[in-house]
């Protein structure tokens, strides 16, 4: 990688410094699973400020590119034969992710992904080398984040803690993890995934993350909703004994 590449891939991860990047996706089966859709999201959380995005598909990227100049985080998402989600998992992905608009591809840079047909560890030169994109790690631990660090990656992001096996099920930001990523590592850290309220996003930037990447939280209706019906049903009503006549709330 050239003095000048390398460079540039630096200044976007110090544009996105301090920033919130919005994750604007769609799950298929997703009432918002349209194009048209997201771009209105995506319009709206840059009006709200977002300093970046993050988009899956080259069509969606595309049409995100047509709005913004900040950075776009960009990847492909496909399944494996477990049914568990594989982030960019070849050349042809990252390309059309380049080619659609992105400025940064993110890779699945989990240990699980190692044996894969294009190894991470394979892709992370060519992309820098073929496409001139620096490459964003995501990562579900600190044993992955090293890897990906030797293997010459740009930043990383903590999007799969939660999602492999080892964590599987965890649906909330683990502050540890942040903190060994801050203490061990020399690349810029996306603290990415179960951010749900604008605390966390403050915690997060001042254990040392260089930007916050949050996804249902903002664009999701469904996943919002559900949230505030969880602490409302009946059966998570707390009341106290003197108030019970009154159906105070206790959260």
């Amino acid at each position: 990688m050239s003095q000048a590449s390398n460079a540039s891939f630096n200044s976007l991860f110090q544009q996105l410094h301090g920033s919130i990047v919005v994750s604007c996706q769609a799950d298929e089966g997703d009432p918002l699973d349209d194009l048209n859709t997201l771009t209105r999201i995506a319009t709206s959380v840059l009006r709200g400020g977002a300093g970046g995005l993050r988009a899956e598909g080259a069509t969606r990227i595309a049409a995100f590119r047509s709005l913004t100049q900040l950075p776009i985080i960009g990847i492909i998402k496909t399944f494996d034969t477990n049914g568990d989600v594989y982030i960019t998992p070849d050349f042809r992905s990252a390309k059309a992710i380049r080619d659609a608009g992105a400025d940064i591809i993110a890779l699945d840079c989990t240990a699980r992904r190692l044996t894969a047909p294009e190894p991470w560890t394979e892709l992370i030169p060519r992309i820098h080398a073929e496409l001139n994109r620096p490459v964003l790690a995501d990562i579900a631990s600190l044993e992955d984040a090293l890897a990906a660090q030797r293997a010459g990656v740009d930043a990383v992001a903590t999007t799969l803690y939660g999602y492999t096996a080892e964590t599987a099920g965890i649906r909330t930001p683990s502050w540890p993890l942040l903190q060994s990523l801050v203490a061990h590592l020399t690349v810029p850290i996306l603290q990415e995934g179960h951010i749900t309220h604008p605390p966390e996003a403050l915690r997060a930037l001042a254990l040392g993350a260089t930007a916050v990447v949050v996804g249902s939280a903002i664009t999701r209706p469904e996943s919002i909703t559900t949230r505030f019906v969880e602490v409302t049903r009946p059966k998570d009503l707390q009341f106290s004994s003197n108030r019970a006549a009154r159906s105070s709330i206790v959260i």
